[in-house]
């Protein structure tokens, strides 16, 4: 079995399958940025939620305090203190609260990777923090969440960069992390040579689609803002025994 293997969909992998495996997730666009960022900026921890009556009944289980956050179809869920856009969580918004999560793809895909050895929470904000954890890391597999259970330009790009950066042999790839390899080393070249940008390739994909086709200004600044290449250093990780995410700790902590 290939070391490395990238799903290119949650649904195309057998939640067995990933037993002693370290599970990457990713939804650049845009949960796992907003995971990132909400954790940056002093959030206690997040719970993933698959689905809404799931999110309301993990509000109950850990108190009146917490926020719930998610969107459906790009926009904050009814009833809902937050959305999926990662600027909005700003310090003076989650510091020390414990946030609920619940969104269309990159929620659905944690839940998909209970089986898993670890979780870690991938998006181009954190990219050479993530590749630097897998450094020493035998068997690994990078989940994109997709759109709307379709395969996402965006997602496989992250996958691609981020096998690309960790720097194995090729016939430690399975087919599926070739092909994401290959599309990132072809999108990088060109924006090498042109003016085409990070950007403009998530502009392009399933999931930027998704969210510009509403034509508001702020959906294309949070594309823009899950463009952005080592915006932090930190890795988060599912506890996948509490169900929660968290930063981390440093070797000295």
């Amino acid at each position: 079995m290939p070391r490395l293997q990238v799903g290119l969909l949650p649904s195309l992998i057998e939640p067995e399958s990933l037993q002693d495996r370290v599970v990457v997730v990713v939804d650049v666009i845009r949960a796992t940025t907003t995971i990132c960022m909400a954790l940056t900026h002093g959030a206690r921890a997040i719970v993933p939620a698959h689905s809404i009556p799931v999110a309301h009944q993990y509000r109950e289980q850990w108190g009146p305090d917490t926020l719930l956050c998610g969107e459906r179809r790009g926009f904050i869920i009814d009833g809902f203190d937050h959305g999926s856009s990662p600027p909005e969580y700003t310090e003076e918004a989650v510091r020390d609260r414990t946030l609920v999560l619940c969104t269309t793809n990159g929620t659905v895909a944690m839940d998909r990777c209970r089986q898993a050895r670890r979780v870690l929470v991938g998006s181009f904000v954190n990219l050479s923090a993530v590749a630097n954890e897998l450094r020493e890391a035998e068997d690994v597999t990078v989940v994109c969440a997709g759109t709307n259970g379709l395969i996402s330009s965006e997602d496989v790009l992250f996958a691609g960069a981020l096998l690309d950066r960790i720097g194995r042999p090729d016939d430690s790839l399975d087919d599926s992390a070739r092909l994401a390899v290959d599309h990132w080393r072809q999108a990088a070249n060109q924006m090498e040579l042109s003016s085409k940008s990070l950007f403009d390739f998530l502009a392009e994909s399933n999931g930027g689609r998704n969210l510009l086709t509403h034509h508001f200004d702020h959906f294309v600044e949070d594309v823009r803002f899950c463009s952005q290449i080592d915006l932090i250093d930190q890795v988060p990780e599912l506890n996948l025994a509490e169900w929660k995410i968290q930063f981390l700790a440093s070797p000295s902590e």
